[in-house]
Parts: structure tokens; sequence; C-alpha cells
């Protein structure tokens, strides 16, 4: 970070309390004096006890973004960030300013004087600042081994990693901030820092992240450490920082932010493309599939999982092939609870603890459970999903058709139970979710979606029964919403889809209901698996790279191994060899299978703006079914249409959207801050 010429704060008490702490930030915040004034008071008793510290890290782990979650509700909004319900992969039919205001991100209606419920700024530099305090003092609580006071600084490192990770995806560039607590001749220039370029705060974080490996254990072993950090979390997190450093808009093909250059005339995000960040990542990302090379959770076989449509070649059980696995159950049991025990799946590299993902689920829920129907999936999601047999709707197989018209003549139910936990598709359901591959069924929430909902008497679930229909008249529809307390009349599915991808058959919110205890998944192997492939595709073929004591290259054979067991445990055939030696083939693989397998999980938002696809996508216009259509109008409900229910359901997207601009306050308080270019 480029230093100034400091001037030195005046030393009375008296003057730093009421000029600086007044002066310059009138609520507390990272930069505010008083907060460490009142620490001095208590920390000498909290780190002489190591009880106390143990809560004092919890506290620093308070500030890790719940990444089951993104409503804003006053009371949990500090732990969330609204990532999907602002991306294309998502519609909210909510515009409530005083937490849903998602409409305001993707209508390009953001101002820095508001954010409505979602300015986390002071938040993470909150958590930044305390834990700074505990890596500082930790050394001080005798009580506790060296060994424990080795992993809890580990800890402390690894959340404020993740603080300043998730700084950079808001705002992008921003300011590092002295490790050490503002003292009496404090220079003022160094309360008010500069932004850093991205790379300055990429290789900073990285650093963080690499002392943390150091320190923390390799895994956690069992279900009470759930949501500790852990050495394979920290190397998620990197590879994760690495890719997005590596990728178009900050590697090269940032044109538009040519201006957007610090004081020192120094671009904020780099203008010339490396191909050794793409090393990088491919690095950071083989560490872990090397320690796990086929880590992604399975479910044996049930006597109804449906026969997986793959060559002969790839019948071999996984990971070998697609064989030997229930397909639906080994990608749903991840979200929906079943998978009860998170330190069993050997997929998940960190989670949240205290997640609200369980609760969330009544806004993905239909209205004949009691669900608030308020996020939808536009309909190119739908559509985005491959037939059973891995072609897309457009170009299906005679075996596997895609039909536009016409309807099931009867029920049909696999991967278990219909009472339970099987998947049933029923009669009279569009034959245009027939055929489809497996973590359609898991995702979609289609109309006539079965939802066993077993903690609640069918008796009480209302004219449809257990079946979500999306008539305007029917139960879940449109004018059953508005007649409902407490609503505003728009929980119902605008665009003729729910997502159930978190719903679990047991989950109602009917009363004496339950829902089944689930938790957030902030970072998963198939991820992992996902970037490896991405950058090795980017590597030049025929060469080598060596980053520290990791070798890497374009392997085709293990882009292809690595591309295909995410593929193999959805049931889908593979990519072929002639496939992986198209690079640019490789890429729109990439990006579809990216947004299918963690589709509402919070990653496609950054998805479209490090690879410069939100221009395309986010200006696409939101289509859907008719849902104004009743029961009587089946074929003009699935008229496909532009989501026309309310104004405010489209997405517009323009160069300033790349990132949030800093909150005026900020801006106001500290002359050094560049704000984002169109604010």
């Amino acid at each position: 970070m480029i230093q100034r010429k400091a001037k030195k704060i005046p030393t009375c008490w008296a003057v730093i309390i009421s000029t600086v702490a007044t002066m310059f930030y009138s609520s507390c915040n990272f930069l505010d004096i008083e907060p460490y004034i009142t620490d001095m008071f208590t920390l000498d008793t909290i780190f002489s006890k190591q009880e106390y510290v143990q809560r004092y890290l919890n506290n620093v782990y308070s500030y890790l973004t719940d990444n089951g979650s993104f409503r804003g509700n006053p009371g949990n909004s500090n732990r969330t960030m609204p990532w999907t319900p602002i991306s294309d992969e998502c519609v909210s039919g909510y515009k409530r300013m005083n937490y849903h205001s998602y409409p305001i991100w993707c209508n390009n209606e953001l101002t820095p004087e508001n954010f409505y419920a979602f300015d986390r700024w002071d938040f993470f530099y909150e958590g930044i600042r305390k834990a700074n305090t505990f890596i500082l003092r930790v050394n001080e609580c005798q009580e506790a081994s060296a060994l424990r006071r080795m992993e809890w600084m580990g800890e402390a490192i690894f959340v404020k990693a993740m603080c300043y990770f998730e700084l950079m995806l808001a705002w992008g560039p921003i300011p590092i901030v002295s490790e050490e607590p503002a003292g009496l001749d404090t220079p003022l220039e160094e309360l008010m820092p500069e932004r850093s370029t991205w790379d300055e705060c990429s290789e900073y974080v990285e650093g963080l992240l690499k002392r943390s490996i150091e320190l923390l254990p390799e895994a956690r072993l069992d279900n009470s450490e759930i949501g500790k950090a852990s050495k394979n979390a920290a190397r998620a997190v990197l590879s994760r920082l690495t890719l997005y450093t590596a990728s178009p808009l900050f590697n090269g093909q940032n044109a538009e932010f040519a201006e957007f250059k610090n004081k020192a005339d120094v671009p904020y995000l780099n203008p010339v493309r490396s191909i050794e960040k793409w090393a990088k990542a491919a690095a950071a990302a083989k560490e872990l599939v090397d320690l796990k090379p086929s880590d992604l959770y399975t479910v044996p076989m049930l006597p109804n999982t449906p026969q997986a449509p793959v060559p002969t070649a790839e019948q071999a059980d996984f990971p070998n092939g697609a064989g030997g696995i229930d397909h639906y159950h080994s990608y749903k049991d991840m979200f929906d609870g079943e998978c009860v025990q998170a330190s069993t799946n050997r997929e998940l590299l960190f989670t949240k603890q205290l997640s609200d993902v369980t609760e969330y689920g009544r806004y993905m829920d239909p209205g004949m459970i009691e669900g608030w129907s308020g996020m939808y999936l536009p309909q190119r999601m739908v559509d985005a999903y491959y037939m059973a047999d891995g072609k897309d709707i457009n170009s299906a197989s005679d075996e596997y058709k895609y039909e536009r018209t016409g309807y099931t003549g009867r029920d049909s139910t696999f991967s278990g139970d219909r009472s339970t936990n099987g998947f049933t598709l029923l009669a009279d359901t569009r034959k245009w979710y027939v055929n489809r591959e497996i973590r359609f069924y898991a995702t979609v929430a289609f109309h006539n979606s079965f939802y066993p909902s077993t903690s609640s008497q069918t008796t009480l679930i209302g004219a449809d029964g257990k079946t979500a229909k999306y008539f305007s008249n029917s139960v879940s529809g449109k004018e059953a919403a508005a007649q409902r307390s407490a609503t505003q009349g728009e929980e119902y599915p605008m665009t003729g889809y729910l997502c159930r991808k978190f719903n679990h058959y047991e989950d109602s919110w009917l009363n004496n209901g339950r829902r089944k205890l689930k938790y957030g998944i902030n970072y998963r192997m198939a991820e992992v698996y996902f970037n490896y492939v991405e950058a090795m595709n980017e590597l030049e073929p025929g060469k080598t790279y060596t980053v520290g004591n990791v070798t890497v290259s374009r392997n085709e054979a293990e882009m292809k191994r690595c591309f295909n067991l995410i593929r193999h445990r959805a049931g889908l055939p593979g990519i072929t060899d002639a496939d992986v030696a198209n690079t640019e083939t490789m890429k729109k693989l990439i990006e579809r299978e990216r947004l299918i397998e963690m589709m509402w999980e919070g990653r496609r938002y950054f998805d479209v703006r490090r690879n410069k696809t939100a221009i395309t996508h986010e200006n696409e216009p939101v289509m859907g079914l008719d849902v104004s259509a009743r029961t009587n109008e089946q074929e003009k409900f699935f008229t496909i249409i532009k989501a026309v229910e309310r104004n405010y359901l489209y997405k517009v997207f323009t160069t300033r959207q790349t990132f949030w601009p800093i909150p005026k306050h900020e801006i106001d308080k500290n002359y050094n801050l560049d704000q984002m270019p169109g604010y």
C-alpha cells in the first residue's frame, strides 16, 4: 500500500477521543479509537483465562459469512451476503427496503448513501480488528498449552483472511489496515488508509492463509468441531482466492477500469495478463486434489436407483465411473440435512456454525406447506440443466426426448420411497420436465412437484394436498398469496419455479410441522475440482510451471478425470478427449457445469463478473411461465413469457456493478479512499 508522509496525532486522550473518534468516526467501526481504549480495560483479564480466550475466539468466528442463507432480516443480517438473489441464477419477488432489498442491487439502483440491510464494510473490519487483538495477545494465556495457543492463533488468522476476502468480493481493492492497535502517536494517515491494489490485497490474504495452514490441524475430527478452521479449509479459501485473481477481470481483461488508479497512478486492477497467475491457481487447487483425489459425497445405490445412461466404459463403480451410487441422494443429501453429521461428509471443507439455512428454507418452499415462496428460478436456469444422457434440451436424443407439449400419464418414483426420501414425478406433469438429469430433480421445484412433508398431517395441507401447484387460484399460487396474513401479496412463484435443493422430505412450516436441521456449506471439494480444471485449461499446452514445490501443466488426463468425477456423481456421461483438447470448448463446459452443480450456493455472482460474462447474462430478460393462468388454463400457464408480475423483476448490468460502492459515510470520513467508478 502506498505510504504517505505521516501527521502525528495529538497525545492528549481527550483530544484523541473527541477529535478523532468524533470527527472522523461517529459510529463504532474499524478505525475508531474508542473501542481500543475500552479493550485496554478488559483484555488483560480476558487473556489471562483459557475459558475467556475461547469465548473471545468464538466471537471472532461470528464475523464469518453464513453461505447457507442470504436473507437480510434484522437480527441475523450480519452473517449473510445477498449473492444469490442479486445474480442471474435467482429472482426475488420482494422489494422491501428494510431488508429484502435485492432488486436495488440487480436493477442498478444502489447508491453509496444507502445499502439498506447489507452494509458490511464496518462489520468485516471490526472482525479484522478483533482478530488482530486476539493474535497479538493470545500467547498471554499461560493456562493453555503452547500447542493450543498455536492452533487458536491459526484460527484467528483464518477468520481475519476470510474477512478481508469478503471485503474484496464486495468492494474489490480495499484498504489493508495496520495489524497493531492505534496508539497515542499513530500517524493520522494510518487512520485513513488508501485502497491497496487487488494484487496487493490478494498477496496479503494469501500470506495469511498460508500462515494459518502452518498452525491449524489437518482436519476436524468430529461434529462438535464443525465450523472451526482446518488446514483444508484454508487451502480451499486459497484455491478460490487464487482462481479469482487469475481470472480475466483481475488479470488483463479490464480496459473499462483503465482510469481506476491510485494516487501513484498505479491501476487497481492488473492490466496485463499473467499466465503465472493461472499456474498459481492450479497449484493451489492441486494441493487439495492430491490430498483428496476423489472426495465427493456419495450414497450407495438403492433398489430403485435409475441406471445412469453412460457409455459402457464409464459404468464402473464411482470414482472410476458412474456406477454403484445413488446419484440423487449423493447430491441432494448434502444440502437438505439428510447427511446429518457434517464430519462424515468428506466433501465438505468448511461449514458455518449456527447457520440460518434451516429457517431460511421457508423463502423457497411452496404455499401449501406454508412456505413463503419469495425466491425463484428464472426459465434460463431451468433450461440450463441437461437431459439424463447429458444432451442439451435443444439437441436431445430419441431415447431421452425433450418434449415441449403433453403431460405424463402416471406417477413414477425413484431413489427411495414415495412417502419419504424418494423423488416422485407425478402424473399430469408437463413432459418437458421428464428425462432430465438428476440435479434438475434435486434442485428445481416445478409445477406439480410432490413434497412428502412428513412432519405434517395430509389433512392439514389444503386442497392441493402435498402437491405444489402454481396456477393463480391454487393454494401455492398468486391469489392465495394475496389472502395470506402478514404478506404484501408477493409470496408466490412469479416465474413458475421454486428451488427445492434445501428442502428435506420432513420439512413443513404448518402448525406442528418441523424442519430437518441443516448446515451451511461455505466450501466443498467439487468447487476445488472445478478450480483445478479451469486453471489448467488456461495453461500453455506442453509447458510445465513450478509454484513453490508444486509443478502443474495443462494435464488433459487430469482435467478429464476431475471434471468427470462431478459428472459421474450426477449420473451423467463424462466429457471426452476431444472436449478437453479444445480450450474454448472447455471454458463453456466449465461455466455451465459450475452453474448447475453449485446452483444457489453463492458462486454464480462472482463467476460472471470475474469471467466478464455478467454484461451478457445479467442483461437478459427474466423469463418464466404465465402464473396468472388459472386451473382451467393449463396451456396458458406453460407459455414462456417475460416475467411481468412485478415491474422490478428484471436484471441489468453496467460496469459500475462490478463492485459495490464504498459507503458514503466512509468516503466522508477518509479523504484517501477512492470511490468505485460510476458512483
